[in-house]
């Protein structure tokens, strides 16, 4: 672990990604087909929902696998975009940090809220 004693290491460092990376592999052209084989299955529930094809399909949910699986193979690759102010990080880090622990303790609120029956 070399890389960790180093003075510039940021474990909670990321880099922030734009759009899918073009051309596409043939793993990104199998995520559209995908895509395209979930498209298919709710256009054939609707057509089954219309009378227009006997049914077939009992609910549009099959649909969802194919789409979710679809999609994260045309994202695996992304064009990576470059921080345009990285002198404003720990500002962003503070208010994040900020924003997070207000929304948990609204969240704990309407927890405790809800199980007293208020």
């Amino acid at each position: 672990m070399a890389g960790y004693r180093e003075h510039s290491f940021d474990p909670n460092g990321t880099t922030s990604y734009g759009r899918p990376l073009r051309p596409f592999n043939w793993v990104q052209w199998t995520g559209v087909a995908l895509a395209m084989i979930s498209v298919a299955i709710n256009v054939a529930f609707l057509a089954s929902e219309a009378g227009w094809i006997p049914k077939a399909i009992g609910s549009p949910a099959v649909a969802t696998g194919p789409l979710l699986v679809g999609v994260a193979l045309i994202n695996s690759r992304r064009v990576e975009v470059p921080d345009p102010a990285p002198e404003l990080a720990a500002a962003r880090r503070k208010w994040l940090i900020i924003t997070v622990a207000i929304c948990a303790a609204i969240l704990g609120a309407a927890t405790i809220i809800a199980f007293k029956g208020a």
